[in-house]
């Protein structure tokens, strides 16, 4: 799990370098459709998750940033964690 986490902060660090440098010509448009397409998808499972653990839980900014960072990597435990919380 860690290693997947690392390599998305790698993905998200290239991404960064493709918007603020010059890459060579057909990194820096992969790049940037590939973290667009990725952030969209982020953001789609965070309005999902925020609506879910309102209902459950507390919904932190916090929770919004790491989601948006690492998704699912990020939600799956979370959702695990708030499932055993709630159980009587």
């Amino acid at each position: 799990m860690n290693i997947l986490r690392g390599g998305i902060v790698v993905f998200w660090l290239g991404v960064l370098l493709a918007i603020f440098m010059d890459l060579p010509a057909p990194f820096d448009r992969l790049l940037l459709m590939a973290g667009a397409v990725v952030a969209v998808l982020h953001l789609l499972e965070l309005m999902g998750f925020a609506v879910w653990i309102r209902r459950h839980g507390v919904f932190h900014w916090r929770d919004a940033l790491m989601v948006m960072l690492f998704g699912v990597l990020y939600l799956k435990p979370r959702m695990h964690a708030v499932r055993r919380a709630v159980r009587p």
